[in-house]
C-alpha cells in the first residue's frame, strides 16, 4: 500500500508535467485515503487550483489550514484563492492568519494586492518589497509610473494599431485606464473575473452586431488596469512590451478573434 510521500510525490509529478486530470483524481483518492493529512488536502487544493475549481480548492485548502493551523502556507494559499474569487475580506482575514504565524512571500504578496485596491500604493510597495527580499526570483518588484506617464505609453500603444482598424477603434470603443478591476466589473460574471486580470474587453464583438439604434452600435470598451500591468514588468522596456500585448489582445476581441486566433498572431 502506498505511504503518504508517494502519493503527495505522484500527484506533485502530474502537476508538474501538466497532467492535471489526472493529479485530480490522484488527489481525490488520497483524500479519501488521508482525510487528516494536511499535506494531502493542500495537493488536492492545487490539482483544484490548476483545473480552475477555484471554490473547490479555496474548501481544500481552508481544511488544511484547519487540520494545521501553525503552516503559515497553508493559510497564505486560503488566502490567494479567496483573492482570485474577490472575495477580499476573506482573503485579508487568511493573509492575516498566515502573518500571525510565518512571513512568506506568499502572503506578502497577497498583501500588496489588496493593499493596492485600496489605493494605498505606499503599503502594497511595503508589502511587494519584503515579498521580493525574501524570494526575489518568483516574486520581482514591479514597475511603477505615475498615470501620466501610464496613459502615455497606452497612448503611444494605441498609435501602434494599424490604421485600417484605427477608425473603428475610434468611432466604437472608448480604451479606459484604471488602477486595477473594480467590484462592479468583477462581480458582472458568474464566476467572478480574476482581480489580477491585465485588460478586459467589453461589448459585442463586431461580428456579431446588430443593427441598434438607429444604426449606431452601443459603446464598447477596453479597459487596461494599471497596477496588475506593473506587476508583469521590472522594466520599463517590459511595461510597454506588455500594454502592447494586451492592448492588442482586448482589440482582437473587438474584432472577433478568438483567444487562438490571439496567440498565432503572437499577441496571446
Amino acid at each position: 500500500m502506498q505511504t503518504v510521500d508517494e502519493v503527495l510525490r505522484q500527484i506533485a509529478e502530474a502537476l508538474w508535467q501538466d497532467r492535471y486530470d489526472d493529479a485530480l483524481a490522484l488527489g481525490r483518492n488520497a483524500v479519501r485515503r488521508f482525510p487528516q493529512d494536511p499535506e494531502v488536502r493542500a495537493a488536492h487544493g492545487d490539482a483544484l487550483w490548476c483545473t480552475d475549481e477555484l471554490e473547490a480548492a479555496c474548501r481544500a485548502y481552508s481544511e488544511a489550514a484547519r487540520l494545521a493551523p501553525a503552516r503559515a502556507l497553508l493559510w497564505a494559499n486560503v488566502a490567494r484563492c479567496r483573492f482570485a474569487l474577490a472575495d477580499f475580506v476573506a482573503a485579508r482575514e487568511a493573509a492575516q492568519r498566515a502573518q500571525a504565524v510565518e512571513e512568506t512571500p506568499e502572503t506578502m504578496e497577497i498583501l500588496c494586492r489588496l493593499a493596492e485596491r485600496e489605493s494605498d500604493l505606499e503599503a502594497a510597495d511595503r508589502w511587494g518589497r519584503r515579498a521580493h527580499a525574501l524570494d526575489p526570483e518568483e516574486f520581482p518588484l514591479p514597475h511603477r509610473v505615475d498615470e501620466k506617464d501610464f496613459r502615455r505609453l497606452v497612448t503611444e500603444a494605441v498609435n501602434e494599431i494599424p490604421e485600417s482598424f484605427q477608425n473603428a477603434l475610434a468611432k466604437d470603443v472608448a480604451i479606459l485606464v484604471e488602477p486595477v478591476p473594480e467590484k462592479d466589473l468583477i462581480h458582472a460574471e458568474k464566476p467572478p473575473l480574476d482581480p489580477g486580470l491585465l485588460g478586459l474587453y467589453v461589448g459585442v464583438p463586431l461580428p456579431e452586431r446588430e443593427e441598434i439604434m438607429g444604426g449606431r452600435a452601443l459603446p464598447d470598451r477596453i479597459y487596461l488596469f494599471q497596477r496588475n500591468l506593473e506587476h508583469e514588468a521590472t522594466s520599463r522596456d517590459e511595461l510597454v512590451k506588455q500594454i502592447r500585448i494586451t492592448l492588442f489582445h482586448e482589440v482582437g476581441h473587438y474584432f472577433g478573434f478568438s483567444d487562438e486566433d490571439l496567440e498565432e498572431r503572437d499577441f496571446g
